[in-house]
C-alpha cells in the first residue's frame, strides 16, 4: 500500500541538474532575512534563482510547501550537543537557548512557525534528540512526549513574541516604540501595567525571563516524573 503523504516536507536531500529543494529553501531564507516576510514573493525568489517562476513549481508544489521546507532549514541550524554526562535538565536548557537564538536570527522565518508542524528531517532530528534525552533520563514515553512538545511550544512562542517586541537583528526601533507606548499609558487606567512598564522592556533583557520560564517547565517535568 502506498504511504499516504501527511503534508509534511519530504526533505531537501534530493538533487537535480540545475536546482534542488535545498538551494531553493536557502535562497528563500536569504530573501526573508534581507527583505522581511511582507516583501517576499515567489516571483522575487525566481529572480534570485535566475529562473522563471513556473519552474519553481517543478520543485515545490506551493508557497506553503516552500515555507515548510524553509522552516526545516532554520531548525537545521540548531546545533545539538553530543551525548554527555550532564544532567538532563541542563542539556535541554542548552537546547532551548540554542533554538531561541536560531529563531531570533531569522525573525521573518520564525513568523511562519505558528500553525505548522515541524516534521521535516531537521525538525524530526530535533524532536528525536529531545525525546531521547528525556527517555534516557528515566522519563516514560508519555512524559518524554510531553516534554518535547512543551519545550518546542515554549521556545517558539517566546521567540515569536520577542520578535514582536523588537528583539532580533536590526529591530531596535520597534522595541523603542513599545517602550515609549508603555511609558505614556495613563497610570489611572492601567495602574499595574504602568507600574511594571520598565520591567517589560528594560534590562537585563529577555534572556533571564526566558530562562525563568524554561526552568519552570523543566522543574515541573521533574516533579511529574518523581510522582
Amino acid at each position: 500500500m502506498a504511504r499516504q503523504d501527511p503534508g509534511f516536507p519530504g526533505g531537501i536531500e534530493e538533487t537535480g541538474p540545475r536546482l534542488d529543494r535545498a538551494q531553493i529553501a536557502r535562497a528563500a531564507l536569504d530573501l526573508l532575512d534581507e527583505h522581511g516576510f511582507d516583501a517576499f514573493s515567489m516571483r522575487k525568489l525566481a529572480v534570485a534563482l535566475d529562473i522563471k517562476s513556473p519552474s519553481l513549481y517543478w520543485h515545490v508544489r506551493s508557497k506553503d510547501e516552500l515555507f515548510d521546507l524553509l522552516i526545516d532549514v532554520v531548525l537545521g541550524k540548531c546545533r545539538l550537543p553530543p551525548e554527555d554526562d550532564r544532567p538532563w535538565a541542563e542539556r535541554l536548557a542548552g537546547i532551548g537557548l540554542e533554538l531561541r537564538q536560531v529563531l531570533l536570527a531569522h525573525p521573518a522565518a520564525t513568523r511562519l512557525l505558528p500553525g505548522r508542524v515541524p516534521f521535516g528531517p531537521n525538525g524530526l532530528r530535533l524532536a528525536d534528540h529531545i525525546i531521547g534525552v528525556l527517555r534516557q533520563a528515566g522519563f516514560d514515553n508519555r512524559l518524554a512526549g510531553y516534554g518535547y512538545l512543551l519545550l518546542l511550544f515554549y521556545v517558539t512562542g517566546f521567540a515569536g513574541h520577542e520578535i514582536a517586541f523588537g528583539k532580533g537583528p536590526d529591530n531596535p526601533t520597534r522595541l523603542a516604540q513599545i517602550t515609549r507606548f508603555l511609558q505614556e499609558l495613563p497610570a489611572d487606567r492601567y495602574p499595574h501595567v504602568t507600574a511594571v512598564a520598565d520591567e517589560l522592556t528594560g534590562t537585563p533583557g529577555l534572556t533571564r525571563r526566558f530562562e525563568l520560564g524554561l526552568a519552570g517547565i523543566l522543574n515541573e517535568l521533574d516533579r511529574e516524573r518523581r510522582g
